[in-house]
């Protein structure tokens, strides 16, 4: 089925793994535990907490991207890269297909009060949005830590309150900000503490950091997430082996920093090497729970368990192995606090659940794992309803009625009838869309919204296609740059029309009355052909 694009948020998120994909296959030591799975399983994986940092091969850049790598921007949120600043045209694709965020590199010899010209205009030729570009700045050695400050002060937005002002359009700045590549000097704490004050920690500017010096340990992470920065590292799904046991870091360490005559900022190619994180991978699972700060004397951590759709469906709690099982499986992963162990949800009662993203909240006190449920009917609750508060109502219980009634309505029903004759369905279809475009009334605009979804329902049901199929379209058509013009089909108002033709002549039939209020207006007749078009795969 069709993944879903969650509403992507990059605040809290503390550790960025670094994915270097211009390789063949991924390390065993990055898969960890899921050893068994595809490569793709195991990015997904890997980023079910986080946002990737995708390091791509120059020559796969530059043309559109693949139906595999389509796949992988459609399943986790990615930061793709690096596009040098005067190819920023390149990164249009990759965003228009799903990439959260492209990652631009600057002519080494910009200055740094010239960056967010620079920027912005690239951004412009190209027609990027500000709020989906990384600028990667990776100091020379003759770069000031006062000129880094200016270039990052340019490019930030202009005020922040911590209310994600550089992650909106309306007041990102010239970028919604960077991916700092520091060699050792620069990677000091103080400067760190100046880019936090500023920037970080009123939203004018997402920063994420990397270099040898800033290890991937749990204690780094912890201090970087003080500052509200990000760490880019190469991780694990775990669990790693013992210090004694490990092995260099699969991701090849950044190049050494050159001395540029004259230039502010590392020249592309020498930051073609994926960003570094020290030698050593960090698990996945121990950073985002290592984001999350608990209240509880027993130290778990609050989950609220929601469907795609944002169907709560329970509160549960976490640990720190809870998190990191729940990333190495994919599924839904918590801690029993009557039994005292890990509750691998489905496990005994087949009612299992595929995990398709964990965010923390913003106060970070709380995780809200996002999941599709299975089961036979789906349920989360231990009493056999799909939530912990019951049933489900609206558009949700609908779906659910219609996916039992299937396979087992009643010879005769009308839900049957719908199912099982195509061509009644595409009627029903056309008809509850011109009653729609002809309601005035609120009231009548939302009875008539109802009918219509309902039969729209019945056709998804009946396609195997569920809501969260929809919705990750949706999502996925608001990451999109262009648009289409959106003009009726002159071959789909012809269908609509006959439809509405055949059915106003058959109200004739029955009576002058009839036939009038069966007439199709010429707006009817426009709505009817979207219908139509969406009835297209029923026509046959």
């Amino acid at each position: 089925s069709t993944e879903p694009i969650a509403r992507w948020t990059t605040r809290r998120m503390v550790l960025w793994p670094v994915v270097d994909l211009r390789t063949k296959s991924l390390s065993p030591l990055i898969k960890g535990e899921a050893a068994g799975e595809s490569d793709d399983e195991v990015l997904r994986r890997l980023g079910l907490g986080s946002c990737l940092v995708c390091w791509l091969s120059e020559a796969e850049l530059a043309s559109p991207p693949s139906a595999a790598r389509v796949a992988l921007l459609r399943s986790a949120g990615c930061a793709v890269g690096p596009f040098r600043l005067d190819e920023a045209a390149k990164a249009r694709e990759w965003l228009h297909n799903g990439a959260l965020y492209a990652l631009l590199t600057p002519d080494p010899a910009t200055p740094p009060a010239e960056l967010c010209a620079a920027v912005r205009q690239a951004a412009k030729d190209a027609a990027l949005p500000a709020e989906r570009l990384l600028v990667v700045l990776s100091p020379a050695a003759e770069t000031t830590s006062e000129q880094l400050l200016l270039a990052l002060e340019s490019l930030a937005a202009k005020t922040g309150s911590g209310c994600r002002e550089c992650e909106r359009p309306h007041t990102v700045g010239a970028a919604a900000g960077v991916l700092l590549l520091l060699p050792d000097a620069a990677a000091d704490a103080a400067l760190l503490k100046r880019v936090s004050a500023s920037l970080a920690a009123t939203d004018r500017l997402l920063v994420v950091v990397s270099g040898a010096s800033l290890s991937p340990s749990l204690a780094r992470l912890a201090e970087l997430h003080a500052l509200n920065l990000g760490l880019a590292a190469p991780a694990s799904l775990g669990p790693l082996p013992r210090r004694a046991e490990r092995v260099a870091a699969p991701t090849p360490a950044a190049a050494p920093v050159p001395s540029v005559s004259g230039g502010f900022w590392r020249r592309a190619e020498d930051v073609a090497e994926a960003p570094a994180g020290g030698e050593e991978l960090i698990d996945a699972g121990q950073a985002l729970a290592a984001a999350v700060r608990s209240d509880r004397p027993d130290g778990l951590l609050s989950t609220v368990v929601e469907e795609e759709g944002g169907v709560a469906l329970g509160l549960v709690y976490s640990t720190a192995e809870s998190v990191c099982a729940a990333l190495r499986s994919g599924r839904g992963v918590y801690w029993s606090r009557s039994r005292r162990s890990l509750w691998r949800k489905g496990d005994s009662s087949g009612a299992w659940q595929r995990l398709c993203r964990v965010a923390v909240d913003s106060d970070g006190d709380a995780l809200r794992f996002t999941v599709r449920q299975y089961g036979s009917p789906p349920s989360f609750c231990h009493r056999g309803t799909l939530t912990c508060w019951g049933f489900p109502s609206g558009l949700r219980a609908l779906q659910e009625t219609l996916q039992s009634r299937r396979g087992s309505a009643p010879a005769g029903s009308y839900t049957k009838r719908l199912f099982d004759d195509s061509t009644l369905l595409r009627s029903k279809l056309v008809e509850e869309a011109q009653e729609l475009a002809e309601a005035e009334e609120p009231d009548d605009i939302a009875s008539e919204a109802a009918d219509l979804l309902f039969f729209a329902l019945v056709r998804c049901v009946a396609a195997g296609v569920t809501i969260a199929d929809v919705e990750a379209h949706l999502d996925a058509r608001a990451l999109k740059l262009a648009r289409r013009p959106g003009n009726a089909k002159a071959s789909r108002d012809s269908a609509a029309a006959a439809i509405l033709s055949d059915k106003a002549k058959r109200a004739a039939d029955k009576g002058p009355v009839a036939a009038w209020s069966q007439a199709p207006s010429a707006g009817a007749l426009a709505l009817a052909a979207a219908a139509a078009a969406a009835a297209a795969v029923a026509a046959g």
